[in-house]
């Protein structure tokens, strides 16, 4: 499975306000990461704003330091 995705800290996900931070913003969480499935080798135009739009709410001004990705799961 592709995973486009950001890394957090595995203990930013121990915290239940961050974890409904993220499924609010309707990503997935695997492992250390935070996401959406993807269908096919390369995202969307569509899926990437969505990844970037949801990493740009979560950390704001700290986005910078949360790259996204393409992982294999």
């Amino acid at each position: 499975m592709k995973f486009l995705c950001t890394k957090v800290k595995q203990s930013w996900l121990t915290s239940l306000q961050n974890i409904e931070k993220v499924t609010d913003l309707s990503l997935l969480i695997k492992d250390s990461f935070i996401g959406i499935k993807i269908k096919n080798a390369e995202p969307t135009n569509e899926e990437i704003k969505l990844v970037n739009s949801a990493v740009d709410k979560l950390f704001g001004n700290h986005k910078i330091a949360f790259p996204v990705r393409i992982i294999e799961i």
